[in-house]
């Protein structure tokens, strides 16, 4: 790859992430070699890109106009070097996918099966519960929990996520079971929720607002206070399976209906899906673990 190629693919980084120090470190180069390449890119195209202070890089209109040409160069040059890479047909490179993080420990397990067929392959999973930003995080695919409105995504359906409501055995005990979906009003429920938005739980068509002691943006926060006794928590069917199998926790209300999640897989519509990133997606929807969905695009 040419010096302005690595050049341009540094100013995209920084026009994503605009950090000296941070592109720097992701693309194991110095501060200077940053720098230097930037000043590269606006020598060749004689524009100023960045206004430099002490903290921050603030981008130009002419870094927003560049930075539409400079996508659309580098993705047409991922697709020519995977069409014609040493191994024809024989997806290569990295790949960033933004998980949740129940799923994210589930696919986990099992992305050997994925490298085993595809050894050139590299998989950088980024796991968080929050949505991260695809582009700024520069993620080739993410999964959301729908529905998704954005334009800027293309998404793709992978089904529907299954739900229960547990507890630990001793806080059952003490607390007593639950009889019907208005005694969860009397309990402790671990609510897995965002800053002050109250959790909200959909159960037998109707969605009640419920509370307790403790709360977490973390699903696994979530998962562990169940099993510390703190409460009922309703988290997906795949990361309490196990847990109610060895008797940790117990199914609360099994009888009731619990409307499920709907996951998705989205990638950034600017961008054309690499062939390396297409063979992660086909693994994903043919490993989802509940209800899959057809007619995916």
């Amino acid at each position: 790859m040419t010096d302005l190629l690595i050049a341009m693919r540094t100013f995209v980084r920084l026009c994503e992430r605009p950090n000296f120090s941070r592109v720097a470190a992701e693309m194991h180069a110095s501060h200077t070699t940053i720098a230097r390449r930037l000043d590269q890119v606006e020598a060749h195209f004689g524009a100023t890109l960045f206004h430099r202070t002490t903290r921050r890089l603030i981008a130009t209109p002419d870094a927003d106009r560049l930075l539409v040409h400079a996508r659309s160069m580098l993705d047409a040059l991922d697709v020519a070097e995977q069409d014609f890479g040493p191994v024809r047909n024989q997806p290569s490179g990295l790949v960033r996918i933004g998980f949740t993080t129940a799923l994210g420990l589930y696919y986990v397990e099992r992305l050997g099966e994925l490298t085993a067929l595809h050894p050139a392959l590299q998989l950088d999973c980024a796991m968080t519960d929050w949505q991260r930003d695809v582009v700024e995080d520069r993620l080739d695919l993410a999964l959301r929990v729908g529905p998704v409105s954005d334009d800027s995504l293309v998404i793709h359906p992978l089904g529907l996520l299954a739900r229960l409501l547990v507890a630990h055995p001793a806080y059952l005990e003490r607390h007593g079971a639950a009889a019907c979906a208005e005694d969860l009003l009397h309990h402790q429920c671990i609510a897995y929720a965002y800053g002050d938005v109250p959790a909200r739980w959909t159960i037998d068509g109707r969605e009640r607002v419920v509370g307790g002691t403790f709360r977490s943006d973390s699903s696994e926060a979530v998962h562990r206070a169940a099993l510390s006794g703190l409460g009922i928590a309703l988290l997906p069917a795949i990361r309490v399976r196990d847990d109610i199998e060895a008797g940790r926790l117990v199914p609360v209300l099994p009888d009731s209906v619990i409307a499920p999640l709907d996951i998705l897989a989205v990638h950034p519509s600017h961008k054309r899906l690499p062939p390396r990133a297409r063979v992660v997606l086909d693994f994903l929807k043919a490993n989802f673990p509940g209800d899959r969905q057809g007619g995916a695009a």
